[in-house]
């Protein structure tokens, strides 16, 4: 398989044109999107990480299903065995997401970073899963804030996966 100078993969086919293998979401766009999630996400758990240390009471409810100041000031809410607030590997996790896009952006078609950062995503859903899971059996309750996070978490994972589907196009001969 030859690669064009554009590094789209290129495959012969017999006699005929070669097919020029593009990705959807390929390209910068789709690594825009990524690094604009990354960003929402790292924006938010830096805002959690600093109301854990500040003491200070979070700009959401605290009363009813909603109860971000229940949930994260919940046994839960730190690393297990440590006083380390849940949302320092949410930083972390943005970072190297970040990192990722970043890294897909200066090189567009290369696909090795793409199935990286699904990895890195399936990586963050298997989190969100857990934390779903803690709200929602063991406390009761809900945190917007979180919720906001999970969802970036998702929509990293379904735009990864977008960016991982191959699109042939045969090229006509000029």
């Amino acid at each position: 398989m030859a690669a064009s100078p554009a590094g789209e993969s290129v495959l012969p086919v017999g006699q005929g044109a070669p097919i020029r293998r593009h990705f959807t979401g390929a390209g910068r766009p789709g690594a825009l999107l990524l690094m604009a999630y990354s960003v929402a996400g790292f924006g938010i758990a830096v805002y959690l990480t600093a109301v854990h240390y500040s003491h200070v009471p979070l700009l959401c409810s605290a009363t009813g299903l909603i109860n971000c100041a229940k949930v994260v000031s919940s046994q839960f809410s730190v690393v297990p065995g440590t006083n380390l607030p849940i949302t320092v590997p949410g930083i972390a996790f943005f970072l190297v997401s970040f990192s990722l896009a970043l890294a897909q952006y200066l090189r567009p078609f290369h696909q090795g970073l793409r199935q990286a950062h699904f990895g890195w995503a399936c990586l963050g859903l298997l989190t969100v899963f857990y934390l779903v899971f803690v709200e929602l059996i063991e406390l009761h309750n809900i945190c917007l804030w979180c919720t906001g996070v999970h969802g970036l978490i998702i929509l990293t994972l379904l735009t990864t996966a977008w960016r991982l589907t191959p699109l042939d196009e045969a090229l006509t001969a000029s």
